[in-house]
């Protein structure tokens, strides 16, 4: 076929509140492609198999982060050492991270008819190149520790959009001003070893470690400053403070981007990082909420991929 291969995520939250938004993106694309409707881990890997034998020439994703990680990662697996198709992001989820991070703006539908559009024309779809992060056999873009799990255990639970997270964040700093279970269940004291493939290892208090090849965090936060000089690495950042002085010092540090112990984080640029913690721990990537496999984890650096910024 070598047109557009199209995955969507029935699963996503976006696409439970419209459940007719696949039929209507397959009327979208036409002759110029196929769709595929994945419910499982299996099927895709199923679809992995059959695109590529089909020598599709754009991967289009429609879901949320966590959809683009698994989806990402069958694909790699697939693949093997081969370079993936072109990849569009339909923004399909409810944050959207890497979409934004990218600039894609619109709906999927809008998104996926200028994808059509500028396929069927004879000019080349501007893209961009984004490295990948590669930790326990999975493929994403950011990493965290600590607080952000568990942030998005209470997030999941609730099961609502951006302005959700705001107000759950708003309710976890009240609890802490009462001494509330839902900041203690959020944020904790976590003794972490940071050992990057250059430089020195950091031993140290942090409530979330955070690693990306992207620059914004989630609602749009420049956190990852360092990677506008980063060439082939990806950039981790730790926050050293204490549970007990969150409340007061991360607004502060987020406002004023400042590295350094005392000042209660530390950041640097490496392509590969070990993180120990005590005991096996929480982390997420993109968005997808994973167990460590042991007390430690290794980040890697994954392959380079072509993404279309429509």
């Amino acid at each position: 076929m070598s047109g557009i291969g199209i995955i969507t995520n029935p699963h996503s939250k976006l696409n439970r509140r419209n459940p007719s938004r696949a039929a209507l993106l397959g009327f979208i694309l036409g002759a110029q492609g196929q769709l595929e409707v994945t419910n499982t881990l299996a099927d895709l890997g199923r679809v992995a198999r059959d695109f590529k034998e089909k020598g599709i020439r754009i991967l289009a994703i429609n879901g949320g982060d966590g959809t683009i990680s698994r989806t990402l990662t069958a694909f790699i697996r697939e693949y093997k050492d081969q370079p993936l198709p072109r990849i569009a992001l339909l923004r399909g989820g409810t944050i959207n991270v890497l979409a934004n991070n990218l600039g894609i703006r619109g709906s999927p539908e809008q998104v996926l008819f200028r994808l059509v559009e500028g396929h069927s024309g004879l000019g080349d779809l501007p893209w961009r190149r984004l490295r990948s992060l590669k930790i326990e056999g999975n493929y994403g873009f950011l990493f965290a520790d600590g607080l952000a799990p568990a942030f998005l255990k209470e997030y999941y639970r609730r099961k609502s959009g951006p302005l959700g997270a705001l107000a759950l964040a708003v309710k976890v700093w009240g609890s802490r001003l009462f001494n509330g279970e839902l900041f203690a269940r959020v944020v904790s004291d976590l003794h972490h070893t940071l050992t990057p493939d250059v430089g020195p290892a950091h031993s140290h208090l942090s409530c979330a470690v955070f690693c990306s090849t992207v620059s914004k965090l989630p609602l749009g936060y420049p956190l990852f400053h360092l990677l506008s000089n980063e060439e082939s690495g990806f950039q981790c950042s730790s926050f050293t403070m204490s549970a007990k002085d969150v409340l007061w010092q991360l607004p502060v540090i987020l406002a004023t981007r400042q590295d350094g112990i005392g000042k209660g984080k530390i950041s640097f640029c490496c392509r590969e990082l070990l993180v120990e913690q005590e005991r096996p721990f929480d982390y997420t990537l993109d968005g997808e909420l994973y167990l460590s496999r042991s007390n430690s984890l290794r980040i890697e650096m994954g392959p380079d991929l072509d993404f279309l910024t429509l």
